[in-house]
């Protein structure tokens, strides 16, 4: 292993951890970023196809820009997306965009294309990357982070499917291609493994690659990030990851709540190895943890991006109300609508978030508009649960009215976690086991991932299922004072809190 007190390491560490200190101290957020963005978008492109269509030249307030452009969802936005993924020019951004980012599980259809200009690259994520590293830096002067390296997993790329080129891929492998030589230098794996879409043919052969070297850090989701961390425990037959890497300190990890995982990431480290969140999407890095302990993030104002806010209690209405971070108040939900460098424009992210704190602005993530279980990179939606519940009741004569779903979490390698449905029936099955079986069979037809991590990976186990009479989920959702049109069943969470709720209702 390499000596992680050699001469020229000891060099650069402290030469880069000054420089980032003190850009964590130069970071002022500030609304006068937000309205210089804006109009500088709106000056750039007020002669491409879209600011043509939209009167991008006559808008001169915010008002104007709120009052002509809609708001849209991917589905909505989606016709412009694919003149830019055929490699039309000044469709929503000057010239052509030649990366397109993709989320294979969007319930939108079999890909989601998320345009990534040269732009958005610097503006967002590789800025993003820098101010994270500050904040961390700064709040652990002592860290000897840069005298190793950090892993991080990453996804693949696929070919376009209007031009056949190798421009689409997920985010992680487009900005590990794009990084700046800094970048490269303190990763792992070499991008022929990185780039591999076989997940343990990858895995294996970055554990291979880097188990003898000096590993500081782990970037990644927290699911998949245990789920390798386990691996390298299997293959090493080391008790906790120190005993494999005795300098690691730091796991980098976003896009989904740690919480579930915490108890698992506590018993691989056996130590104080610091968790730092970040919110990140396919569509922009948006904001990171500024302090050792903090569960919320510092909300970046002077990436690229203009935001507007939707209420939650108004999100769906025809004209709901968008508010500006000068807008916004503490502890109220909020959906996400970006304005950026890539060509989105007003459009709705998916996330639900709260302010914190304003001035600088600091947030927590709340929730999604749509509902979705993610235990080990599954990434289930209530789109997919909806359908696989149907044909199940289909293929075996029942009939379902509503449900609810949450995981069950295991710690250890073999099995990581399962589902735990509670289902009211009005027509219940004749036996609920089979009836789980086949629920299952549906799930992994209509969701790859889902197939994968039941079968080929084997980290989630058999689900379980209770079959509850008409009535239970009314009599819970009386209990909450949550009757009435605006208030549905949370058919699918992350958290257990709801599902464990009925489930101790349930008890005699």
């Amino acid at each position: 292993m390499i000596n992680p007190l050699s001469g020229p390491r000891r060099v650069i560490n402290k030469l880069i951890k000054t420089a980032l200190i003190v850009k964590a101290n130069l970071h002022t957020p500030s609304y006068k970023y937000q309205e210089k963005i804006l109009f500088s978008l709106i000056e750039k492109c007020k002669k491409t196809v879209f600011g043509r269509k939209y009167g991008f030249e006559y808008i001169q307030t915010m008002e104007d820009f709120q009052n002509t452009v809609p708001i849209s969802h991917y589905q909505d936005f989606e016709p412009w997306i694919m003149y830019m993924l055929k490699w039309e020019k000044d469709i929503c951004y000057p010239g052509k965009v030649d990366r397109f980012a993709t989320s294979s599980w969007t319930t939108w259809g079999n890909a989601k294309y998320i345009p990534i200009t040269k732009d958005n690259l610097n503006a967002s994520h590789f800025k993003w990357g820098l101010e994270l590293l500050s904040m961390y830096i700064k709040n652990n002067p002592r860290t000897q982070f840069f005298q190793g390296k950090g892993i991080v997993i990453g996804g693949w790329f696929t070919k376009n499917p209007y031009t056949g080129e190798d421009n689409v891929g997920f985010i992680s492998a487009i900005l590990q291609k794009e990084a700046p030589w800094i970048g490269q230098y303190f990763r792992e794996p070499k991008p022929e493994i990185s780039y591999i879409e076989n997940r343990d043919e990858k895995a294996h052969l970055m554990i291979e690659d880097t188990v003898n070297k000096n590993i500081t850090f782990l970037n990644g989701q927290p699911s998949r990030g245990s789920n390798f961390l386990y691996k390298v425990l299997e293959y090493t037959g080391k008790k906790n990851i120190l005993e494999v890497w005795p300098n690691f300190e730091l796991f980098f990890w976003g896009g989904m709540a740690v919480d579930l995982y915490r108890p698992q990431l506590q018993a691989l480290f056996w130590s104080n190895v610091k968790l730092y969140q970040a919110y990140n999407a396919s569509e922009w890095f948006f904001a990171c943890q500024d302090s050792n302990f903090a569960d919320d993030m510092l909300l970046f104002t002077n990436h690229g991006v203009f935001y507007e806010f939707i209420p939650f209690e108004e999100y769906g209405k025809e004209n709901p109300t968008t508010l500006t971070l000068k807008d916004v108040e503490i502890d109220k939900d909020y959906v996400i609508v970006i304005t950026n460098n890539s060509g989105l424009r007003r459009y709705i992210l998916g996330d639900t978030i709260k302010f914190t704190n304003l001035k600088p602005w600091r947030i927590k993530i709340s929730g999604r508009t749509k509902y979705y279980i993610d235990v080990v990179g599954e990434c289930v939606t209530s789109d997919y649960t909806d359908k696989a519940l149907l044909e199940a009741c289909k293929q075996t004569d029942t009939i379902a009215t509503d449900y609810m779903l949450a995981p069950i979490t295991y710690s250890g390698w073999s099995v990581r976690g399962a589902y735990e449905r509670i289902i009211e029936f009005t027509k219940a099955p004749k036996d609920d086991h089979e009836f789980a079986k086949m629920l299952d069979k549906q799930l992994c037809n209509i969701n790859s991932y889902y197939f994968d991590e039941r079968y080929d990976t084997k980290v989630l186990g058999e689900p379980m299922v209770h079959c509850v009479k008409q009535g239970t989920f009314y009599a819970w959702m009386k209990s909450k004072n949550k009757l009435g049109g605006q208030h549905k069943v949370p058919k699918v969470s992350n958290e257990r809190k709801n599902i464990d709720e009925i489930l101790t209702m349930m008890q005699p």
